[in-house]
């Protein structure tokens, strides 16, 4: 099993296992806890945790610190949610679980695109 399924099957929300395994395995240390509130689409449905959780790892790599940096993680955010939207037709957790897509699934699916983007 992926390290980030088997973070989803400690307890962790979608969020926050893309967010511990892209730590473990880019070395890096985003403190889980910002993921924490993704979880379940916003806990309303809203945005997938998953995605919510890519893009917080990607900040973390490609984010600016100061304002008149060029903000890169503009080109990865649009590949991944675009990958994303195209292979599901959502963004919305409630749309991705009323089409059968499972949490497992769609953290695979999201944690292997925002390796892909960043290569």
């Amino acid at each position: 099993m992926k390290k980030v399924l088997e973070f989803r099957d400690q307890g962790y929300n979608c969020a926050e296992s893309i967010v511990k395994t892209f730590n473990e395995e880019h070395n890096l240390n985003i403190p889980v806890q910002v993921a924490t509130p993704f979880g379940t689409g916003m806990a309303v449905g809203g945005t997938c945790g998953a995605i919510a959780g890519a893009l917080i790892s990607l900040g973390a790599i490609k984010g600016r610190e100061e304002a008149t940096d060029t903000n890169e993680s503009r080109k990865y955010t649009k590949d991944i949610v675009n990958k994303v939207k195209e292979k599901y037709g959502t963004l919305e957790c409630i749309e991705l679980k009323k089409k059968g897509i499972s949490c497992g699934e769609i953290i695979e699916y999201t944690y292997e695109v925002l390796n892909e983007s960043i290569k």
